[in-house]
Parts: C-alpha cells; structure tokens; sequence
C-alpha cells in the first residue's frame, strides 16, 4: 500500500494552487501609473549608465592586465561584475515597471517582477556594504597592530599617530 493512500480510503489528491482572483484583476489608477512611469524611466536611465559603466571597466581591466597590473585588473573586473550585475537588473526593473504603465490586467504581476529584480539589487547592495566595512576594519585593526608591533622602522606610524 502507497504511502499516499489512506488506509481504506481514495488516494489522497492535493488541490492546485490557485492565484486570487484578486491578484490578477487589480488596476493602478492613471495618477499612480504617473508616478510608476517616472519611476522606470529614471530606473531604467541608472541601469543603463551602469552597464555603460561597467563595459568601460571591462576595457580598463583589459589595460591593467596588458600593462602587467594584474591585481588592479582583478579590482577592476570586480566593479565591473557588479555594475553589470546591478545595471542588468535595474534595467530589468525598469521594464517591469514600464510594462506596469503600458498594459491592462497585469499591474500586480507587473509590479511583483519589479520587486523582486529590486530585491536582488538591493541584496547585493546589502552584501557589498558588509564586505566593504568588514574589509575596512580588518585593514584599520592591521594598521594599528602594525604600528604597535614594532614593525614600523621608519617612524611613519608615530608621525601620523602623533
């Protein structure tokens, strides 16, 4: 006997999931769709200079790996990933929310497309600024175990910490 069926009993059945009727009948009055259209094209204008951006980093770090910086290559590439990453999904946004504007029946899904490329945008924000901070206190606190070890020789640490 399966493990889906009662004992004694039909097999069970699971229903489908329905969406709610109200989800999908939702429409966004012309004084909201004002605001969504400024929304996607300045969106959509950020995004676009970001990927601009980012193709302008992917030249700089083919300069810094042929002029032999390949570390500042590796840098480089980095930004350029994520203004790529970071404009694709603006621009992505931005359609949403254009989309939003231009058709009829679609506003909630439209806008829920829109949330979540501003959630993947927004998650790498989250994780870039804690790698920065952390990347920061971890060269601070090296800067003042260097100096205090004794490893400084030159003076440079007493002169700029007084």
């Amino acid at each position: 006997m399966s493990a889906a069926t009662p004992k004694g009993g039909p097999p069970e059945t699971v229903p489908p999931a329905a969406e709610p009727a109200s989800r999908a009948e939702y429409e966004f009055a012309d004084d909201d769709k004002d605001s969504f259209r400024a929304l996607a094209a300045s969106v959509s204008f950020v995004g676009v200079c970001a990927v601009l951006l980012g193709a302008l980093g992917v030249l700089f770090v083919a300069g810094a790996v042929y002029g032999g910086f390949v570390a500042v290559g590796a840098a480089l590439a980095l930004v350029a990933a994520l203004l790529l990453l970071s404009g694709w999904w603006m621009v992505s946004a931005g359609r949403s929310l254009s989309a939003l504007v231009r058709t009829r029946g679609r506003d909630v899904q439209d806008l829920m497309e829109a949330v979540t490329q501003f959630r993947r945008l927004f998650g790498l924000a989250c994780v870039v600024v804690v790698v920065v901070a952390l990347g920061a206190v971890a060269a601070a606190g090296g800067l003042v175990v260097w100096c205090t070890s004794g490893a400084d020789n030159s003076g440079r640490c007493s002169a700029l910490f007084g």
